[in-house]
């Protein structure tokens, strides 16, 4: 007899983080529901975590696909086999830092009932691993889970055309507002419809970005909600804990994440060399080629290129080769180009500056956020925040009930 079909897969690909993913796994697992698949899709080279699945307990867990691919891939590869073995009617992806929380399967129980093909939560609850440092608090923020100072405002249904137009002036800087996959909860049978279109479920250099431009571009609605189905986590070892120390950036060649791309040829118009906003960017036009290139000229270069010059100065040669090749794509003006990315600079300098005072109002690492510390890892976060929940008498009904069609 065949197995009856998950009702939610959760998919979390991992490379030599073992010390991380052992507790996510252990964390997603300790919701003893049959309706939950974790698919594991394990690149690591250092052989840590697939003794550890031999050795444990866990590892005889009937709802763990533990899956080692048979060839090498780089980290979109990755997620794109994560996703590929997962058997579930919808689909979350989360990092191996990571983890969910206990109304995740109530909530996607909710939306196959109402025919919601898409679920994307705000970040509302996040957790900071202990080795977490950032470049001006150093260790304030470790081994904290944060939660937002409201949650559980009303629900809404947003269209994703709209929601891409809004990607595009943003030149596609991350997945707020956008229907997504990662810490999302997905019909799969509607995330098909990107590969069926494209090849793949991900491309560029992004995976988190590119699933989101791609569920997006193929025009589905999707539900907001200011409720914690999952929890981020961030680590030191991962591209955030990189980030808060300003150590994200380098040339394409010397990161995997990005290196493999450079032989296809990088996306014109996007600066060569690896940071957040490049990556974001390549991924999303990547994904947009395939799936709507009619949209790519509207995407802001303008604020891409402003961005990586306002951040990024010791790649100014790389933002003025990339400033020539978007005025050719767009069919501008190199000088109107260029004053459009002057323009776009203020407005980022202003903003900057506008955070900063923000942040003066409220000095504290938590910046007026509550939070829980001293938990020692991810595994921990999820009674705490069913704790919190509970306190505030939210559960996944309540958050729902007042859903406003746009």
């Amino acid at each position: 007899m065949a197995a009856k079909q998950p009702l939610l897969s959760i998919a979390m690909p991992t490379h030599n983080r073992a010390g991380y993913a052992i507790h996510a796994i252990q964390s997603v697992l300790s919701q003893g529901d049959d309706r939950l698949e974790l698919v594991v899709s394990d690149t690591s080279t250092d052989g840590e975590l697939r003794r550890w699945v031999g050795q444990h307990p866990v590892g005889r867990d009937h709802r763990l696909n533990y899956h080692v691919p048979t060839h090498k891939l780089d980290m979109t590869g990755n997620h794109n086999a994560a996703v590929e073995a997962c058997r579930g009617e919808f689909l979350c992806l989360i990092g191996d830092d990571d983890t969910i929380g206990g109304s995740i399967l109530d909530a996607t129980e909710w939306a196959r009932g109402e025919g919601i093909d898409i679920i994307a939560p705000n970040v509302v609850a996040n957790y900071v691993w202990p080795d977490f440092r950032s470049r001006y608090l150093g260790a304030r923020h470790a081994s904290r889970l944060y939660f937002a100072r409201t949650m559980g405002r009303a629900a809404r249904l947003h269209r994703a055309d709209e929601a891409l137009g809004q990607a595009l002036a943003n030149a596609a800087q991350g997945t707020d507002g956008l229907p997504k996959v990662y810490h999302g909860v997905v019909r799969r049978s509607l995330f098909e419809l990107v590969k069926q279109r494209t090849g793949q479920y991900f491309h560029g250099s992004s995976p988190d970005v590119s699933g989101a431009i791609g569920l997006a571009a193929i025009g589905a609605r999707f539900l907001v909600v200011d409720f914690p189905l999952s929890i981020p986590g961030a680590s030191g070892g991962s591209n955030s804990g990189r980030s808060a120390m300003n150590t994200h950036k380098s040339r394409l060649s010397a990161e995997s994440q990005t290196s493999g791309f450079i032989a296809s040829g990088w996306t014109p118009g996007v600066p060569k060399f690896f940071s957040v906003e490049t990556v974001w960017a390549h991924a999303a036009l990547e994904t947009l080629q395939r799936i709507a290139p009619e949209t790519v000229t509207r995407f802001n270069f303008a604020h891409l290129l402003a961005a990586c010059r306002a951040r990024h100065p010791e790649f100014t040669q790389e933002s003025e080769i990339a400033t020539r090749e978007a005025a050719d794509l767009l069919g501008v003006d190199r000088q109107a180009l260029t004053a459009a990315v002057e323009r776009e600079r203020r407005v980022l300098r202003r903003a900057r500056l506008r955070h900063m005072l923000m942040r003066a109002l409220r000095p504290t690492a938590a910046g007026g956020r509550p939070y829980i510390d001293g938990l020692a890892t991810v595994a921990e976060a999820p009674p705490q925040l069913a704790a919190r929940l509970a306190s505030l008498r939210l559960d996944w009904r309540t958050a729902v009930r007042d859903i406003v069609n746009s």
